[in-house]
């Protein structure tokens, strides 16, 4: 007998994993296992505003056991009483889960370019995971994942959803944005022959961001790939006034924060889109619930001594989202 993913979402939601993803013929080729693309060639460069200086790993933690405790304590496994769709907006679990769950699969499109690979990470992942925190949480219905729409030069390259609250002309102040941003999450993403595993792996195990100048040189210090792309993210993160983030290849996913200065961030290692303990939809739902500060949200550590940063100077705003001080010892991380 086959149920709704929202008889047991809690059930759904642990033993949901992303259906694989081919790439099109045409698509530019992969790179060998365990080698780099050579391809992100980001055009972001060395810049004395960019704060960024250091990068604290989770990995010390068990990180994994805190996603699934909160799915255990705040995901109910009781029938909600709905439909995995909603008849009025549309937006349903998509994701097949068989043979317990009966949710249909609708396959996309091999992946040629970015373009073609926006509507894998919509249609699956972010679509389920939006259905799943609004009947969870009711409050957060006027929330969306939404496709950023910049102009960006990079835009063949790199991409972004955000979690975020859409606002209409006579809302967006700077007060409402900064409000709305602390709140949201950018998820960005890159074609897997652009991210590889290797690449997002260094990525994930960066641990230091170059100063602009280095003392006694005369220019700045020019930036590594892995560099590039998280001087990449803080922008995104900055212009957004969002702390928290998503970087996906589709294939693979980190998960991270900015502390409130801007000048460190947290982040997970890597995890495979067919994962289990927790799946890819355990880890997106915890990490909006954290951002929104909902029902059982963790708090992340400060960093100590960081310079203050008013968030209404300009509008790359940043706000104290962290709830302790960071401490070495993995245990002080996180609390209740």
């Amino acid at each position: 007998m086959t149920a709704r993913g929202t008889d047991n979402l809690r059930g759904y939601l642990r033993e949901t994993t992303l259906p694989q993803m081919t790439n099109d013929a045409l698509a530019p080729k992969m790179p060998p296992a365990g080698h780099k693309s050579h391809q992100n060639h980001l055009k972001v460069r060395p810049q004395a505003w960019r704060r960024l200086e250091s990068i604290y790993s989770f990995d010390e933690v068990s990180i994994d056991d805190i996603v699934v405790s909160w799915v255990d304590s705040h995901i109910p496994d009781e029938s909600l009483g709905v439909e995995d769709e909603d008849a009025e907006t549309g937006e349903r679990l998509t994701i097949p889960c068989p043979p317990v769950f009966k949710i249909p699969f609708h396959n996309e499109r091999r992946p040629t370019d970015i373009m073609r690979l926006s509507p894998w990470l919509d249609n699956l992942p972010l679509m389920t995971v939006q259905r799943a925190i609004h009947v969870v949480y009711p409050e957060t219905r006027p929330w969306a994942f939404v496709l950023s729409d910049e102009n960006d030069e990079d835009r063949k390259l790199f991409q972004y959803f955000m979690w975020t609250l859409p606002l209409s002309e006579e809302e967006t102040t700077q007060e409402r944005l900064v409000e709305v941003g602390r709140r949201s999450v950018v998820v960005a993403f890159q074609p897997p022959w652009i991210l590889s595993e290797q690449d997002i792996k260094e990525f994930a195990e960066c641990r230091s961001f170059p100063p602009f100048r280095v003392p006694g040189n005369a220019f700045p210090t020019p930036l590594e790939s892995k560099e590039r792309l998280w001087a990449k993210i803080w922008d995104t993160c900055v212009s957004r006034n969002t702390p928290w983030f998503v970087l996906t290849s589709y294939n693979q996913w980190v998960f991270g924060v900015f502390s409130a200065g801007w000048t460190a961030a947290f982040v997970t290692g890597v995890y495979q889109f067919d994962g289990y303990s927790p799946t890819i939809v355990e880890w997106l739902s915890f990490w909006i619930a954290s951002a929104m500060r909902l029902k059982g949200w963790r708090s992340i550590p400060k960093v100590c001594d960081e310079p203050p940063h008013d968030p209404l100077e300009t509008t790359c705003t940043v706000y104290d989202v962290m709830g302790h001080h960071y401490s070495d010892s993995a245990s002080a991380l996180f609390s209740l």
